[in-house]
């Protein structure tokens, strides 16, 4: 079941439109898996960091691409501070086709209460611009020691960053304004650079009922889950 995924994008350039594309289907499908978790376990297990959200992203990138590896040893710098990391996801897409191209995919995941009087938190804007740190590193992956590797084929670095939405109190019903939280986004997630400022954002919503089924998990609390807001940074191809 396709989910409600709303899309906003920015920017026009070679393979913009398709990995953006490819991102929207992930999110959805990555939606429907946890959709299909809330209703089995009645919990949101899948949010509490990154190493949870792959349990619902995962099987979207495996569906979505032609072969997927997660962690995957990289380098992010070299000579005397030499630092070997890894990417959450590196995928091959398109294989064979005209448009094959390689995809590496940095992830954050965090959480946001609502509404967003103060704007995001500054802690959330950090760990995006911590991601596309780590993502524009991967440079050295691709024109370092490996390079006849990724010869010949368009590489692609994503930054991501996962937020759950929440609000607290009694009233499930609470009307949450999405609107503003996507305008809001796209200005409060820049870079120290504007080449990487967030040019695809994707927000899933919760329904009503789904909201009932998860109440019982934070009820002595009172808080309500409201959705998904996945912010990304898609970078212009490369090609060594």
């Amino acid at each position: 079941m396709r989910q409600d995924v709303r899309i906003w994008r920015k920017g026009r350039f070679p393979y913009k439109m398709i990995v953006s594309d490819l991102l929207e289907d992930i999110i959805s499908d990555a939606s429907a898996n946890a959709v299909r978790f809330i209703q089995n376990a009645g919990y949101t297990t899948f949010l509490y960091g990154e190493r949870q959200m792959n349990s619902i992203l995962a099987p979207a990138f495996h569906k979505h691409t032609d072969a997927m590896v997660m962690e995957y040893p990289s380098t992010r710098k070299i000579g005397a501070s030499n630092h070997q990391a890894r990417a959450d996801y590196f995928c091959y897409c398109n294989t064979g086709q005209e448009k094959e191209y390689r995809l590496f995919v940095e992830l954050k995941s965090s959480w946001q209460k609502l509404p967003l009087s103060n704007g995001f938190y500054k802690a959330n804007i950090e760990l995006y611009q911590d991601a596309c740190s780590q993502i524009k590193g991967l440079i050295n992956e691709v024109r370092g020691k490996n390079k006849a590797f990724y010869s010949g084929t368009p590489i692609i670095r994503v930054s991501m960053i996962s937020i759950a939405l929440y609000t607290t109190g009694t009233d499930e019903n609470i009307d949450v304004d999405y609107d503003d939280v996507i305008n809001k986004a796209t200005r409060e997630f820049t870079y120290d650079s504007q080449d990487m400022d967030c040019n695809f954002i994707a927000l899933w919503k919760t329904n009503k009922w789904l909201k009932n089924d998860i109440k019982k998990e934070w009820e002595e609390d009172n808080y309500t889950f409201h959705g998904i807001l996945y912010i990304c940074h898609i970078m212009e191809s490369i090609t060594v």
